[in-house]
């Protein structure tokens, strides 16, 4: 396949998408919620990297990619220091606080309940079914944990049902020292690279003023885990004023790379189990 192949499920016909079927029968659904991502990423930011993420993929595996699903949901935030607590992350209010929709931030995040997430990404899997995918790989863009147990769940249940394996993978890679968290550096550089024109930098303010969380919505991995920097703000090496579009490159292609070996894996081991079957029914 070329850097250009056509993909995009939706932009595609009939033929087409079996076309693409016959040589390789694996489709990919990104998912990411629409979510505050700071002044500086667009609300997409999830939904948008597992996209383009998936169609690297499958350009290099063959098979589709479905339009983004951008659903997701997060937690309500207990008021203590323990990981993904509200003390951690400097906020003291009153206010229920889900995810990352801190009290002062002007645009909320649309986060659906997480049955409504469970749901609507079960109806899409098993409506996926009906054809004759034989894997189908859902890409995950976002990071709240109840999010990603949700569909890891349905991806175990669902490969139970049929004969189609249903695979759970992130859109990223943790490589050795990253500290991955919201709206960092680790985010907006991935951002730079994939959608250079979104991402304002310039909406931050200048480098001598500290990112505080509640200020931002800008939290380094840390702090999530209930270990915040000093003065509740971002560490220097996870700040996004430092993002460039090299570094953001590198990431993209890790996970590319990581996601091209887990899909062909599973495929290679599907092709082998289906000739398998076949041997022994002859």
């Amino acid at each position: 396949m070329t850097n250009h192949e056509l993909v995009e499920f939706e932009r595609m016909s009939p033929e087409e998408v079996l076309a693409a079927r016959r040589r390789a029968a694996v489709v990919f659904l990104p998912v990411g919620p629409l979510e505050w991502h700071g002044p500086h990423l667009p609300l997409g930011t999830d939904g948008l990297a597992a996209h383009h993420v998936a169609v690297l993929v499958a350009r290099q595996t063959g098979g589709v990619v479905l339009p983004t699903m951008f659903v997701g949901t997060d937690s309500l935030r207990p008021r203590g220091r323990e990981p993904q607590g509200l003390g951690a992350l400097g906020v003291d209010t009153d206010q229920p606080v889900v995810g990352m929709d801190f009290p002062t931030f002007p645009v909320k995040s649309l986060y659906y309940h997480e049955t409504v997430l469970g749901a609507v990404i079960r109806e899409t899997v098993r409506l996926l079914k009906r054809e004759p995918w034989a894997l189908i790989v859902v890409i995950n863009g976002h990071g709240g944990p109840n999010h990603k147990r949700m569909l890891q769940r349905i991806a175990q249940e669902e490969s139970l049902s049929s004969s189609a394996e249903v695979l759970y993978a992130q859109g990223w890679v943790l490589d050795e020292g990253w500290d991955p968290g919201h709206a960092d550096r680790f985010e907006a550089s991935i951002m730079m690279a994939l959608e250079r024109d979104l991402v304002h930098i310039d909406r931050l303010p200048a480098r001598d003023a500290p990112l505080v969380y509640r200020d931002f919505g800008v939290v380094n991995g840390a702090a999530f885990d209930g270990q915040p920097s000093e003065g509740f703000a971002v560490p220097e090496h996870a700040d996004p004023r430092l993002s460039s579009p090299e570094v953001g490159r590198a990431l993209v292609d890790a996970a590319v790379r990581n996601l091209v070996e887990m899909v062909q894996n599973r495929m290679a081991q599907t092709a082998g189990t289906a000739a398998h079957a076949t041997s022994a029914q002859q």
